[in-house]
C-alpha cells in the first residue's frame, strides 16, 4: 500500500494508522514511527489525521450518562401529579423532554469534549532526546531539519512548529542541516548562547563542563549572539564563534568544519591538544574520568580514532607518551 498518497482523512481511516494512534498494537506503533521519520514531508497531513482522531476519540462516559438519566427520572416523578387517569397522559408528555434534556446534555459535554481536544491541540508538544556514553544519534523535525546529537547530549524541539519561528535547546553538541524557510527563522539555544538561520549547515557544542560555546559553520549564514543580545556576529562558512563563559566575550576565528564536525561519523580526532581537552572530550563522549599523575608532561598529542572505544584512545595515548594508565570503575589514572 503507497501511503505516499494518502491526505489526512485516508490515515484517520487507516486501520494500522488508527492502531498506532490509540498505541494498541506494537507492530503497528513500530511501523508507522519509522515511515513518519523517512517521510517529513507527510507531516501535516500527519497531524491533521491525529486532529480528526483525537476528536473521534472522545466518548460519553455511559455510568455518568445513565446517571443522569436516573436523577431526571427522579426529577419527573416529583412533579408528577399522583391522580392515576393523567398519569398515563403526562408520562407519554414526558419522554420527549427527557430525551430533549439529555439531547443538550450530550450536546454540552460534546462541546466540552471538542473545546478540550480543540485547546489540546492548540497547545505546543515537545519533544526530549537524552544520548548517553558512546551514543550518537539522528533525528528529523517536522520541518525537514535534520539533527545529528553527540554522546551525552540533549536536544528538546516542539513536535510541530507552529507560529513564526522554529526553536530547539540544546546541551551538549549537536550537527544541525536545517532545512529553508525564510518565513520561519531556525533558532539553537544552548547554555547562553542564541544561533539564528534561515536554512544552513553548522555545530554547535555546548557541554556544561567546557569553558567556551563553540557555533561552527559549514554552509549558508548563521547569526550568534549571547543571551541578553549584548554582543552578535554574522558567520560565513568555515567560520566559528567563540564564546568564552568566564570572561563573557564571543570572538570569531577560522577553523576546519569537516574535522570539527567528524564526530557525526564517529571519528574522534585531537590536534595538539593539551590534557584538559583530551579529559574533558573522553568525559563528554564516555562519560570516564581522566586524572593526569605525570610530572610535567608536555601534551600537545594528536591522534584520530574512528569508531573505537576509549580504552584503545587511552592505550594509543600512553603509548605515544611513554606512560603507563591504571583504571577504577570509570576513573583512569595516567602514571609514568
Amino acid at each position: 500500500m503507497n501511503y505516499n498518497y494518502y491526505h489526512s482523512e485516508d490515515f484517520a481511516a487507516d486501520e494500522s494508522f488508527i492502531a498506532y494512534y490509540h498505541k494498541t498494537d506494537v507492530k503497528a506503533i513500530a511501523f508507522w514511527t519509522d515511515w513518519i521519520a523517512h517521510h517529513p514531508e507527510k507531516l501535516d497531513e500527519i497531524y491533521n489525521a491525529e486532529r480528526i482522531l483525537g476528536k473521534l476519540s472522545f466518548r460519553l462516559d455511559e455510568e455518568e450518562l445513565q446517571d443522569a438519566f436516573a436523577k431526571f427520572d427522579d426529577f419527573l416523578m416529583q412533579e408528577s401529579t399522583p391522580a392515576i387517569p393523567f398519569q398515563e397522559e403526562k408520562s407519554i408528555k414526558l419522554k420527549p423532554l427527557k430525551w430533549a434534556i439529555a439531547a443538550l446534555l450530550f450536546f454540552g459535554i460534546s462541546l466540552g469534549g471538542y473545546q478540550f481536544y480543540q485547546t489540546k491541540f492548540n497547545e505546543i508538544e515537545y519533544i526530549t532526546h537524552q544520548n548517553g556514553n558512546g551514543k550518537i544519534s539522528q533525528y528529523i523535525l517536522s520541518d525537514g531539519t535534520k539533527i545529528s546529537l553527540n554522546c551525552n547530549s540533549t536536544i528538546t524541539y516542539a513536535k510541530f512548529f507552529k507560529g513564526n519561528s522554529r526553536e530547539v535547546k540544546l546541551d551538549g553538541e549537536a550537527f544541525f542541516e536545517v532545512a529553508k524557510d525564510k518565513t520561519k527563522p531556525f533558532t539553537v539555544m544552548a547554555n547562553g548562547i542564541k544561533t539564528t538561520v534561515l536554512g544552513t549547515k553548522f555545530n554547535v557544542a555546548a557541554y556544561q563542563n567546557l569553558k567556551q560555546i563553540s557555533v561552527a559553520l559549514v554552509e549558508g549564514k548563521v547569526e550568534v549572539q549571547t543571551a541578553e543580545g549584548r554582543d552578535k556576529l554574522i558567520l560565513k562558512p568555515a567560520e566559528m564563534a567563540t564564546f568564552d563563559i568566564k570572561s563573557g566575550s564571543l570572538s570569531r576565528s577560522n577553523t576546519n568544519t569537516e574535522l570539527l564536525s567528524s564526530w557525526k561519523d564517529g571519528n574522534i580526532v585531537f590536534e595538539g591538544a593539551n590534557f584538559e581537552t583530551i579529559a574533558t572530550k573522553l568525559y563528554n563522549i564516555y562519560g570516564i574520568k581522566l586524572i593526569d599523575e605525570t610530572k610535567n608532561l608536555k601534551w600537545n598529542y594528536s591522534g584520530n580514532f574512528e569508531k573505537t572505544d576509549y580504552l584503545t584512545i587511552i592505550k594509543s595515548i600512553c603509548f605515544a607518551k611513554k606512560i603507563n594508565y591504571k583504571q577504577t570503575k570509570q576513573t583512569i589514572i595516567l602514571t609514568n
